[in-house]
């Protein structure tokens, strides 16, 4: 009965190591399995108490067989019968002892069973627990980076809507003569028309679009963080050029090219800010089905956008 009891307090010490609702759903089978154990106990019990009247009967029943083999040898039958039921009386107890002892048995594997299957489930909760407590953790990260990442990105806007108003104030006496400022998709863009820039066909450029690109690298010289990418456009009517410039695409290259020569130019700009492209006749901004279209085609954009090496490293 103590090894019982021994087990069942184990299996209710392992249960306290799980989750309340696995605790629980646990301590339920314990509690039923606990009933049947003193079901058991109380069987046991009222065999054991039958064995000792049992004992008892037999000794009185041999005392009986002694005085009566001393006092009447007639009773030699009487003797006889009470050994037959010194016989079965044995054999009762045998069988009740032997009850008891797969009882106990069968309770004792029940428990190790339950002790076991308590075990693993404990384990799995502690890897399940250790997965979450992980998710968490990168779950916090996240979100903090995203919240720096957020602010890194206020600040760039905040940069880039400061340049902007600086460059409209600078280029403020070329807004009518085919300059325009914009800001989209977080870059701020400076749209020259060819007629501000470039003779037809020519990739040298002129005295007024030179003092425009002197305003611009002036921004820039202060504005260190900022990387400058320029495109030269065309229209979609063919070039028929000579020498290097053989199509729109080589003069979009050329005069691409020209322009970041004038923002360096006596600036301390590092080149490798700056990246002049040709896009040439394939990437207009509406149709060339008329002239008027085609003149707004053939623009230069300068394309100003903040350096996204912080945010990369963030997001490493």
């Amino acid at each position: 009965m103590k090894k019982t009891i021994i087990l069942l307090s184990i299996a209710i010490f392992l249960t306290s190591c799980v989750s309340q609702k696995k605790y629980n759903e646990a301590l339920q089978k314990s509690e039923t399995n606990a009933r049947k154990l003193k079901d058991c106990n109380k069987e046991n019990l009222a065999l054991s108490e039958s064995i000792t009247a049992l004992q008892k009967d037999l000794q009185t029943k041999n005392q009986n067989i002694e005085d009566l083999i001393k006092g009447d040898k007639k009773s030699a039958d009487l003797v006889k019968h009470l050994n037959k039921e010194n016989s079965d009386l044995k054999a009762q107890l045998d069988a009740a002892n032997s009850k008891i002892n797969e009882i106990m048995a069968d309770k004792s594997e029940h428990l190790a069973e339950l002790s076991d299957a308590l075990y693993s489930r404990e384990k799995e909760l502690n890897e399940k627990e250790g997965i979450l407590d992980s998710l968490q953790r990168e779950f916090a990260e996240n979100q903090r980076q995203m919240k720096e990442l957020k602010t890194q990105l206020a600040g760039k806007e905040e940069q880039l809507n400061k340049i902007q108003n600086t460059l409209k104030d600078a280029l403020l006496g070329f807004a009518d003569k085919g300059l325009s400022i914009e800001n989209k998709n977080g870059k701020v863009y400076v749209l020259m028309e060819e007629k501000l820039l470039f003779q037809s066909g020519k990739w040298d450029v002129s005295d007024e679009g030179k003092k425009a690109l002197k305003e611009i690298a002036s921004v820039l010289v202060k504005n260190t963080d900022i990387d400058v990418m320029v495109e030269g456009h065309t229209d979609n009517v063919p070039l028929v050029g000579k020498n290097q410039i053989k199509d729109n695409w080589d003069l979009s290259v050329m005069r691409a090219t020209s322009i970041t020569k004038i923002l360096l130019d006596g600036n301390k700009i590092n080149p490798n800010r700056i990246i002049p492209c040709g896009r040439g006749e394939y990437a207009p901004q509406v149709d060339n089905k008329t002239a008027e279209n085609r003149a707004k085609n053939r623009r230069t954009e300068i394309i100003l956008s903040p350096k996204v090496n912080e945010l990369m490293e963030i997001l490493k």
